[in-house]
């Protein structure tokens, strides 16, 4: 079992330097995993797609909103700041190439299924049973369908999110790799980004016509990517992110 960490004296983020470069962790342990993550994202002033995190425990269950008596533990470290240029910085990760096309798929066949296994467990705990689907392997993407499937969506939605920020830690602390993973919600991913194209697309027309650039509500990182991918071959804009954290944002400017 892990020895869980006190915080009674130690308020600040962790600061190390090493080669030049600012490194930035904090230790939390809250009820529930996505709980500790917050309070670590709070205190370091920093959104999800700035860290990495590490699972040090899951505490007495891996529900997502159970209780227990110990509780979550997680070490939330801030990513090295680097240059981001649109839309380049915000494409896929290529994966991992294994040492054939069979091998790839049988070890992408396994993860899916260890998934989607997880996420029914996380379900259950949450008190829905539904069907789970694997769409695909590469990456894994799992789609839950389903009477109360809207309860996992959430505002434009952060529940499901929130449901696959946590799934991803736990697949990938029992790898002991990290994978790609896509949980989604009755198809509500592509109808958010056919959505999101259809908005980039008259956003684009109006900062052509206008000359003047346009400022999208915040998104997390796939969504704007989502928006720099639609735009990529306008002629007319370019596009790029600003802000910080919750506020990061796309801007279509005129070319």
């Amino acid at each position: 079992m892990a020895r869980l960490k006190s915080h009674e004296k130690d308020d600040d983020p962790l600061v190390a330097v090493g080669g030049g470069v600012r490194v930035e962790s904090v230790e939390e342990t809250a009820r529930t995993v996505r709980e500790a993550v917050q309070q670590a994202l709070q205190k370091l002033g920093k959104a999800e797609d700035e860290v990495e995190v590490t699972v040090v425990s899951q505490g007495r269950s891996p529900q997502l909103l159970a209780f227990g008596a110990e509780p979550a533990q997680v070490r939330v470290e801030v990513k090295p700041e680097k240059a981001e240029t649109a839309p380049e910085s915000e494409q896929p990760e290529v994966p991992p190439v294994g040492d054939s096309e069979d091998d790839a798929d049988l070890q992408g066949t396994r993860d899916a299924e260890l998934a989607q296994m997880m996420l029914t467990e996380l379900l259950k705990g949450m008190g829905l049973t539904l069907e789970i689907q694997v769409r695909s392997i590469d990456p894994v993407t799992l789609n839950v369908v389903g009477a109360g499937v809207a309860e996992l969506i959430g505002r434009r939605g952060t529940t499901l999110r929130a449901l696959q920020f946590v799934l991803s830690l736990m697949v990938n602390k029992q790898l002991e790799r990290r994978i790609r993973l896509v949980v989604d919600a009755d198809g509500y991913r592509q109808r958010r980004e056919d959505l999101l194209e259809g908005m980039a697309e008259r956003l684009a027309q109006r900062v052509r016509v206008t000359r003047q650039q346009m400022a999208l509500e915040p998104m997390p990182p796939n969504e704007r990517r989502i928006v720099h991918i639609a735009l990529v071959d306008n002629p007319d804009v370019t596009t790029e992110s600003e802000g910080a954290g919750d506020d990061r944002r796309v801007v279509i400017k005129p070319s």
